[in-house]
């Protein structure tokens, strides 16, 4: 027996195990680490935008949850796309995130052929923040009185009564060609470049109405200056109570909203994911950022994971058939 060899086998052996051991334990503590420096959030939408204040608010919730800064990186351009294309070609690990909506997660991608990234391929959703409404608004001074009066001249004028939005791909567009299907009839659409923009002509008359978000809209509705007719939530706005739903005002099952929330390169650990997860869901929990987000027209989500991509495929599959059937093209 060669007691030598078997000495050294044995050395050898130990000394791969104890390499073995001390690997996986400085990997666990490297995961366990995370996250041990700054979280980029990139935010592909202009500093001081509805998306862009909403979001810094459940950012800050966040950073002191994960203890750890997470820093808001405006990336604009392209409605969007040059922000989440960054992301999607960022390391996946779980330091830089992406706040995407239904523009650049869903609409966008059905739009945009040249979009160089895949909205399905390159994220896995973390969840969502929260979603808004749109809301009917129509002019204080020169507009319709009710939905009734609205929905009847629309049906009488036929495609004489206008509509405005901030452009032909906006899910205001998309709300209103919704509706149209849903109601069976015609309307004129005059896209402008901003909602700034819309609000101010939907104000004056020279628009008949538009589907607007809350936040462009709350104040002018408060002060008379924009009528509200509907909005296009499943169930009323708690801020404005009184306001129904265009599904209890004769369109069942009727809903467009514009929603938004957390998404990661596909690539991201699991432990990132996963304590992202933690930190935006418990940061929802929160009644003061619930408050904030409540002030500005939006309600908080619970939809996080595997239950929030299902959200999205509903999402894609329903806009895609508006787009179809009503052929609206991005210009």
């Amino acid at each position: 027996m060669n007691t030598g060899f078997s000495q050294t086998a044995s050395l050898w052996t130990l000394g791969l195990l104890v390499l073995c051991a001390v690997m996986v334990g400085e990997c666990a503590q490297a995961q366990g680490a995370w996250p041990n420096r700054a979280i980029k959030l990139v935010v592909p939408f202009q500093a001081g935008s509805a998306t862009d204040a909403a979001t810094r608010v459940v950012a800050n919730k966040m950073a002191a949850l994960l203890s750890q800064t997470v820093v808001v990186d405006n990336r604009t351009g392209a409605s969007g796309n040059i922000g989440s294309d960054v992301v999607a070609h960022s390391a996946g690990d779980g330091y830089t995130i992406l706040l995407g909506t239904v523009s650049t997660q869903v609409v966008g991608p059905l739009l945009n052929s040249s979009i160089s990234y895949d909205a399905a391929r390159d994220f896995v959703p973390i969840g969502m923040m929260a979603s808004s409404p749109y809301i009917l608004v129509t002019s204080g001074a020169h507009g319709f009185k009710n939905f009734n009066d609205f929905l009847s001249e629309a049906k009488a004028e036929k495609g004489r009564v206008t509509y405005a939005s901030a452009g032909v791909t906006s899910m205001g567009n998309l709300s209103a060609q919704l509706f149209s299907l849903a109601a069976h009839i015609e309307m004129r659409h005059i896209p402008y470049k901003s909602s700034a923009q819309s609000v101010t002509d939907t104000m004056s008359g020279v628009v008949n109405f538009q589907f607007s978000s809350v936040s462009p809209v709350l104040t002018q509705i408060r002060s008379g200056h924009l009528r509200a007719l509907a909005v296009t939530s499943k169930s009323r706005l708690s801020i404005l109570p009184e306001l129904p739903t265009v599904a209890e005002s004769g369109f069942p099952g009727f809903e467009a909203v514009l929603w938004f929330g957390l998404f990661a390169p596909v690539d991201t650990p699991a432990i990132a994911t996963e304590r992202l997860t933690r930190a935006l869901r418990a940061s929802l929990q929160d009644p003061q950022v619930q408050s904030e987000l409540l002030a500005q027209g939006l309600q908080t989500s619970d939809l996080v994971g595997r239950e929030f991509q299902a959200f999205i495929k509903a999402e894609f599959s329903k806009w895609d058939h508006i787009i179809k059937v009503t052929g609206v093209q991005a210009q």
